[in-house]
């Protein structure tokens, strides 16, 4: 037997003997990975879309049937959003949020204002929230900012609260509740107002990218006037009702997502009584068809994002396009 044919035998039965002796022994399982977790992400929106509001005064005079006086306007919005959010530890984020929302008018049917006006409505917040992005969050938020222009002139609010989320499946329930008050009230404007409010938002994913989300918030508050304004009383009671559908969809591999979105709010304030027992009761509704983009920074699906990124946001009753701040309190449109 030459040297070379020994060699080419003796590695043959070498590994050989290799392979069998590791097919004898135990398989280890290769230790759990946990998913990582992105300490920074987030995301800007921009939407616009049509609007209509209704003004609605009932008016009751002693000795006459009351009468109904109707203001009816369409517009267009214009809005946007940045969110981020940032986790301090495995168990505690924040996040910053800005967002703004401007709607031009026209009047469609008379009344003492010109044809074309617009009102706006900003805010700047924040939340810090003990989450487990498995199970769901449990945190605070605040926030301020200015709602106003074309009826009243805007003024400064904030907002404070907490919330909640909980995670099941496909399923994100949102629970959030606070406090919406006026920073003080300038001499030409006459309206001061505050408000608690209760919000329950809850999200479907169908699939990682596609998601149906419904919202409903109920707002009761106060507005409160200036003592020259001439009503019997130096405060007006107020309740509010807001709802949302939206549906949106993420483009694979792709950090763009699209959304359409409708809004309807509905405010309704308590009966003003003036000289002589006349009366007048004032409700406001509004309905808005809105479409907008976004672009993610540091999430790859839209679930991840909700479990893991920005997944908060605030809805303030008083900058509701229905809130006093919005349409000037009960004295807005008065005939």
């Amino acid at each position: 037997m030459s040297f070379t044919r020994l060699l080419t035998s003796t590695a043959a039965f070498a590994i050989s003997a290799a392979i069998a002796n590791a097919a004898d022994m135990p398989v280890k399982a290769p230790p759990f990975a946990p998913p990582v977790v992105q300490q920074a992400s987030g995301y800007v929106e921009v939407y616009g879309g049509w609007a209509t509001t209704k003004f609605r005064h009932t008016l009751c005079v002693v000795g006459a049937t009351c009468r109904e006086e109707a203001f009816d306007f369409d517009g267009w919005v214009l809005g946007g959003a940045g969110r981020g959010n940032y986790w301090i530890n495995p168990s505690m984020s924040v996040q910053l949020d800005v967002q703004a929302e401007g709607t031009s008018y026209k009047l469609d049917n008379g009344g003492p204002f010109s044809s074309n006006f617009s009102n706006h409505s900003y805010l700047i917040g924040g939340h810090i929230n003990w989450r487990n992005s498995q199970s769901g969050l449990l945190g605070l938020f605040a926030g301020a900012g200015d709602a106003g222009g074309g009826f009243r002139e805007a003024q400064r609010h904030i907002v404070v609260g907490g919330e909640g989320q909980l995670y099941w499946n496909q399923l994100t329930l949102y629970l959030q509740g606070g406090y919406d008050t006026v920073l003080g009230t300038p001499a030409n404007v006459h309206v001061n107002a505050h408000a608690w409010f209760v919000r329950g938002t809850g999200r479907y994913f169908f699939t990682p990218n596609t998601l149906l989300e419904g919202t409903v918030l109920y707002a009761n508050g106060e507005v409160e006037y200036e003592s020259f304004i001439p009503a019997s009383g130096s405060t007006n009671g107020f309740e509010t009702w807001l709802w949302e559908a939206k549906l949106e969809h993420r483009f694979a591999t792709t950090p763009f997502s699209l959304f359409a979105k409708y809004r309807g709010s509905d405010t309704k304030f308590d009966p003003i009584s003036f000289g002589g027992g006349d009366s007048d009761e004032l409700k406001i509704t509004d309905h808005r068809v809105l479409v907008g983009l976004k672009l993610f920074m540091g999430q790859d699906t839209l679930r991840s994002n909700d479990r893991d990124g920005a997944t908060l946001d605030i809805i303030d009753p008083l900058s509701i396009q229905t809130g006093p701040l919005m349409i000037g309190g009960t004295q807005a449109l008065r005939p």
